[in-house]
């Protein structure tokens, strides 16, 4: 599984524990997550994995790994797919 990290030209902002906007600065278009994606982007900016991204999902909220892993990787590839974060070889 590829790794990723949050693109440098998005800034990030937490509304509250539930919620993020982040605003793409090269696009200047903003996203809302919600609290799960929020979740995500808080692990992936402290530079965790996608496979421990999901087992803290799975920890958080009623999921099983499978389901977790899933949303995980399709969740980052949207996030690609807009710019927001980079796939790295590391």
């Amino acid at each position: 599984m590829p790794s990723y990290r949050p693109s440098p030209d998005v800034v990030a902002t937490e509304l509250d524990d539930d919620e993020a906007v982040l605003l793409s600065l090269e696009t200047q278009r903003y996203y809302s997550m919600n609290e799960t994606g929020t979740r995500v982007w808080q692990l992936l900016s402290a530079g965790e994995a996608p496979e421990a991204i999901a087992r803290a999902i799975t920890q958080e909220w009623d999921t099983t790994m499978d389901e977790s892993l899933a949303y995980v990787e399709s969740f980052l590839e949207e996030l690609t797919e807009e710019g927001l974060v980079e796939k790295t070889d590391a």
